[in-house]
């Protein structure tokens, strides 16, 4: 699948009610929100969003949400940590007799950004991470992504897990990136 320019994902689209329906609805509240913010690492966003920074990077970020956005981040990376990224629960989606695990996401940037999307699995002292295979990457025309991690070929993926998360990892370096819409799948 590749990249497509487009000006919408459906707004409003009717939440579905299958593994998904959790994050969904909390990307559909983010979607109707208005707030400005500083990064604050781990605090969420609405239930079940929140960003995170690396505690050994000296970067400083700021959010908005307004109607008709999910979220636009800027981050200013004086030294860089490993990771900056945007967490969203999953709860524990159940795998078994799933073919795929995916997203729809609608994005642009004031200067190409490109970043990964990830699978994180909670596990027994610990977790496990399963990158999707593309890489996203917003332009200053909104463009939207699509990808999926196909289950049936990653045989170290836990089908059952207490917890999941889709990250979306971003360089950590200064950036601004607005996310416009976005929509997980399972299939």
């Amino acid at each position: 699948m590749s990249d497509m320019t487009s000006d919408n994902i459906p707004s409003g689209a009717p939440i579905p009610s299958g593994p998904e329906a959790q994050v969904n609805q909390s990307l559909a509240e983010l979607h109707q929100l208005t707030r400005q913010g500083l990064v604050v690492s781990d605090d969420p966003i609405v239930p079940g969003i929140w960003l995170s920074l690396d505690p050994e990077s000296a970067t400083q970020g700021s959010y908005t949400t307004a109607p008709g956005m999910l979220l636009s981040v800027s981050f200013h990376t004086e030294t860089p940590g490993r990771w900056q990224a945007l967490h969203l629960g999953l709860g524990g989606i159940d795998l078994r007799d799933r073919h795929v695990l995916g997203f729809v996401l609608r994005s642009d940037a004031p200067q190409t950004v490109t970043f990964r999307a990830c699978l994180r699995s909670g596990e027994e002292g610990g977790f496990t991470d399963h990158f999707f295979p593309r890489h996203i990457v917003s332009f200053e025309e909104t463009s939207v992504h699509v990808d999926l991690l196909q289950i049936g070929r990653s045989p170290d993926l836990a089908r059952e897990a207490p917890w999941r998360h889709l990250i979306l990892f971003f360089k950590p370096q200064s950036l601004d990136v607005t996310l416009r819409d976005m929509r997980v799948f399972v299939l």
